[in-house]
């Protein structure tokens, strides 16, 4: 039996399904993702949007200094520059665990600052729909503001936005005034 014809035409066939895939707009769902970083703080699930943040490190060191604020663990030399490291257990309300955090991430370009955390689960890419706001946990989590659905279970989202402004509005308070 001779095969060519079918095999030639099923080229024929996939070469004009790849030519139409590039005519075609993008699907729906590659257009409404949220790339998300899964945490666990104090052992609770949460999850931070790529978007929010401009890198995250690992291991640094933290020189403690004297601080303003109980958040303040210290300061680490990062991406060439020394930068503020708060304790994202304790600006969440669980208060500082024992031992150095593990990873941070930099928040901010301009003025930025580290919030540091212990334990990185992974990277998530979630269709939008998969996260809701949830009224019950916004009142228990002041930073946070959405819920992510999983497959592993539902991961709080905390709003790094709220998180850098109510460490900056503290700071703020604390800092003397310039000199004229």
């Amino acid at each position: 039996m001779n095969e060519t014809p079918v095999v030639e035409s099923k080229a024929a066939e996939l070469r004009q399904a790849f030519d139409l895939s590039f005519a075609l707009p993008p699907p729906q769902w590659s257009q409404e993702v949220e790339d998300l970083l899964a945490i666990r703080v104090a052992g609770d699930p949460y999850a931070i949007r790529l978007l929010e943040i401009a890198g995250m490190v690992a291991g640094r060191r933290v020189v403690a200094v004297p601080a303003v604020t109980l958040d303040l663990l210290g300061l680490a030399g990062i991406r060439g520059g020394v930068v503020p490291v708060f304790g994202l257990a304790s600006i969440l309300g669980y208060g500082q665990p024992p031992g150095s955090p593990r990873w941070m991430i930099l928040c901010g370009v301009e003025e930025p600052l580290a919030l540091a955390f212990s334990d990185f689960e992974g990277y998530l890419r979630l269709p939008k729909s998969s996260l809701h706001a949830d009224e019950n946990l916004r009142a228990k989590r002041q930073y946070v503001n959405q819920v992510a659905s999983t497959e592993a279970g539902t991961r709080a989202v905390i709003s790094i936005p709220l998180v850098v402004e109510t460490i900056r509005n503290r700071i703020g308070h604390h800092r003397p005034a310039k000199e004229q």
